[in-house]
């Protein structure tokens, strides 16, 4: 069995810590939650609000959708949680973490946090760069989400404003500003369609080549 500061160098934000913090951590004190315990929820989110680290055990981290929750990770030994909200100025838990199996929690509460990232630069960096690597990730979730609505709303404009010959005279910015999205995504589902053979393009006019397929497609059914 790996001892609380083994198990701290494996997490991806205290793996390069210093001896001394090292040291503060191996006597901080550790929270235990049995099998289908609340870890994290809106009722005791101030109670716990801080860094939780997995010593051991399994958890889970739900969000929700209406009033159903969704599974958005698993946690292991090692994982961490709560980074983004320990410095969240929302008094609202927008996530709950419950255990799975027997679970050995360690909370850092945000004094601690700031001493320890004052005093151990590697600490610092690692968390932001951790919070960097979450923050790109949901970008990029984001724009696949906002690609696929617009797709819709490009077919759907394309539709309306093209002439009868479906052909229409392209202004980008005017089409950007139409849609709210911005000109690289424009650009992205403009290629997209172009690839798909619905539309063609030439920097100046777009003129439809499948109006059969692009209707389907602004109603966000498959085109191909």
């Amino acid at each position: 069995m790996l001892s609380k500061s083994e198990i701290l160098r494996k997490t991806v934000i205290f793996k390069n810590m210093s001896e001394q913090t090292q040291a503060i951590l191996e006597h901080s004190e550790e929270t235990v939650f049995s099998a289908g315990e609340r870890i994290v929820d809106a009722q005791n989110f101030e109670s716990f609000r801080g860094l939780g680290i997995l010593l051991s055990g399994k958890a889970c981290v739900f969000g929700k959708n209406r009033e159903r929750e969704v599974l958005l990770n698993r946690l292991g030994e090692a994982d961490v949680f709560g980074a983004a909200t320990v410095f969240f100025r929302e008094r609202e838990a927008v996530s709950t973490v419950c255990a799975k199996t027997k679970c050995r929690i360690l909370f850092i509460e945000r004094s601690l946090l700031e001493r320890i990232m004052e005093n151990d630069f590697a600490v610092a960096s690692a968390y932001i760069t951790f919070l960097s690597e979450r923050v790109y990730f949901l970008n990029r979730k984001i724009i696949g989400f906002t690609a696929k609505s617009a797709d819709c709303a490009l077919a759907d404009y394309v539709l309306r404003t093209a002439d009868e010959n479906g052909s229409l005279t392209v202004n980008m910015s005017r089409i950007a500003s139409t849609l709210d999205i911005g000109r690289t995504t424009l650009y992205r589902v403009m290629e997209l369609l172009r690839e798909e053979g619905l539309l063609a393009y030439d920097g100046k006019k777009m003129q439809i080549l499948n109006r059969d397929l692009l209707e389907k497609r602004s109603k966000g059914e498959e085109s191909v």
